[in-house]
């Protein structure tokens, strides 16, 4: 007699066997039924996100029976549940990965600023180490020129005090020259003193 009544029961509630872990969807709440249908009465709430292992499904109702994790066992509409955790409960592990991607997009932004700044430093100090080579050369430049024309005017005192040095020494040679052409000129014509002769 017992067989006959569970095998009217599985007839009029065709029921399939699950054994599963599915999640409420992202529904605010959704309500648990003591029955696979809506005429039978709310036994409770499941709050979204909460995981529940699935025991049985109706193909008629399409109804699944499911267990809470405190433990109650009741159905709820299949289209409620699903098989990923709804987004609701992943946005928390979403919002901690996308924290942490910003914190290394951050980290990753500090370093290229600090290394375009040190790039851009470097090049600051080359363009004022080749200013400052320039400046020194162009100064160099100059020193030689003025060395150069110091040295011109050097060498054209050096000849001019040489020539001067001849002509002093020419003149010298030609004025002692004179004088002794003079002296022998006017010596013959001086009258000479007469020697003087004692006769006793």
């Amino acid at each position: 007699m017992k067989s006959i009544k569970l095998l009217l029961l599985c007839f009029l509630f065709p029921f399939s066997s699950f054994a599963a872990t599915q999640y409420v969807s992202d529904e605010l709440s959704i309500y648990m039924h003591s029955g696979p249908s809506l005429q039978y009465r709310i036994i409770g709430t499941i709050e979204v996100g909460t995981s529940v292992d699935t025991l049985k499904y109706n193909e008629k109702t399409k109804f699944m029976q499911v267990k809470t994790p405190t433990g109650r066992i009741g159905w709820v509409k299949s289209s409620e549940i699903q098989k990923q955790p709804p987004a609701k409960s992943l946005l928390p592990e979403i919002q901690k990965q996308f924290q942490t991607s910003q914190d290394k997009l951050n980290t990753i932004n500090s370093d290229n600023a600090k290394a375009n700044a040190d790039k851009e430093q470097a090049i600051i100090d080359k363009d004022s180490l080749i200013a400052q080579l320039d400046s020194e050369k162009r100064a160099l430049r100059d020193t030689i020129a003025d060395l150069k024309e110091r040295n011109m005017e050097l060498d054209l005192l050096q000849s001019t005090k040489d020539e001067r040095i001849k002509m002093e020494w020419l003149m010298y040679g030609g004025s002692v020259l004179f004088f002794g052409m003079l002296v022998g000129l006017i010596l013959p014509f001086l009258p000479r003193r007469k020697k003087r002769t004692d006769n006793w």
